[in-house]
């Protein structure tokens, strides 16, 4: 952003909004499979508890212990890594720690959500309890008649 704003003389903000109302010079089908919130919340939980089964606490550990990894480091704010940085400098406990994980994780997912419901190109297919089968179904007809589109 800095940089395109030395070079044009214009801040970043008007060059998105810009490029925001210009349509793809490629034919493209742009899909976000989504689902309702609660399975969403219910599925971060559980890969967050896998996480930390699976030696999360260990990982952030050993970075930690690396010369000139610190705790304001960019690596060490990415979700999950923070909250474990903070249990193992002794400011919470691991069920803490872990909670704010998925709580983290959860308002990252909402906001991505958010991100891509205002993206004019996305299309968003609900899962909506379907089959995989059920779910590529609707996809193949989606880009079918994308294709019966064009042509």
């Amino acid at each position: 952003a800095l940089e395109y704003a030395a070079l044009s003389g214009s801040p970043i903000s008007e060059h998105n909004r810009t490029q925001r109302d210009k349509t793809s010079p490629y034919d493209l089908i742009y899909l976000v499979l989504t689902d309702e919130r609660p399975l969403i919340y219910e599925r971060i939980d559980r890969r967050v508890e896998r996480m930390i089964r699976e030696g999360l606490v260990e990982e952030v550990k050993s970075l930690m212990a690396l010369p000139g990894v610190e705790s304001t480091s960019t690596s060490m704010q990415a979700l999950g890594y923070r909250e474990i940085a903070g249990y193992l400098r002794g400011e919470y406990d691991l069920e803490r720690a872990t909670e704010l994980i998925k709580r983290n994780t959860r308002h990252f997912a909402k906001r991505q959500l958010t991100w891509f419901k205002r993206e004019h190109v996305v299309r968003m297919v609900e899962r909506g309890g379907r089959s995989d089968e059920e779910l590529l179904e609707e996809i193949l007809d989606i880009v079918r008649q994308s294709w019966r589109d064009i042509a």
